[in-house]
């Protein structure tokens, strides 16, 4: 009759298996998920410092992991003109000058989604308060105006509330502040959007809308040859 294999045998035996598996997973996991997953939470308030000038973002700061360097380069912003010029269908005039320039931003006292969201004019629904944040909402903003092509996002927000389809995002690309504007405000017009182009302090804007449907992008020069761009969108497929 075989001899029994103790209990306490068996025990260390799947305790060792168990270690291997675990050790062969970390050693195989992509460097940018693994950074994602040990970077500490966006809606972490401590991490209020890490925004771009130390101003808070009230509900969720921007991912630590800033744009790598490399992606910032006269190569990287050609490719992103010509992926928007592919997504748009056609060459991108240039939009016409502002309409309206103001001495400051309404953005300018606070740099967060919410005052992003609330530049729509929605009509006072209450929608700007109900967004919660998500890097999932970037991938959920409409068709008719998406993140410029190979841009990053830095933070997003979102709410499908009964009467409140609101998409907020910020990101950043390589692209200059002026031919984001383009971009914007020719991928509008395509939509029938109506959209204006203004001045607002630092930033440059193009916004619209029709029907209940609105948007308005704010867009500034970043640090590292970068431009910040904030897109939102409400009640827009």
């Amino acid at each position: 009759m075989p001899r029994l294999v103790p209990l306490v045998v068996l025990t260390l035996l799947l305790a060792g298996c168990g270690k291997e598996q675990r050790k062969d997973g970390l050693a195989e996991r992509d460097p940018a998920v693994a950074a994602a997953l040990d970077d500490p939470l966006m809606t972490d308030p401590d991490l209020t410092s890490q925004n771009r000038g130390d101003s808070a973002l009230s509900g969720g700061g921007p991912a630590t992991a800033e744009i790598p360097l490399d992606k910032a380069t006269p190569e990287e912003a050609d490719r992103a003109r010509q992926a928007a010029r592919d997504l748009l269908g056609s060459p991108i005039t240039p939009a016409p000058p502002p309409v309206e320039t103001l001495a400051e931003s309404r953005l300018a006292k606070a740099l967060t989604l919410q005052a992003v969201a609330e530049a729509l004019d929605l009509g006072g629904k209450g929608c700007p308060a109900r967004i919660g944040y998500g890097f999932g909402w970037a991938a959920r903003m409409p068709a008719s105006l998406p993140i410029y092509p190979r841009g990053h996002a830095r933070v997003a927000a979102g709410t499908d509330d009964a009467g409140c389809v609101l998409r907020v995002v910020r990101f950043v690309t390589p692209v200059p502040p002026g031919e984001v504007i383009d971009f914007y405000h020719a991928m509008a017009k395509k939509a029938g959007l109506a959209p204006q182009v203004r001045r607002e302090g630092e930033d440059q804007v193009v916004m619209g809308g029709k029907g209940a449907g609105r948007f308005a992008v704010y867009v500034r020069q970043a640090p590292g040859g970068l431009s910040e761009v904030d897109l939102a969108t409400g009640a827009l497929q």
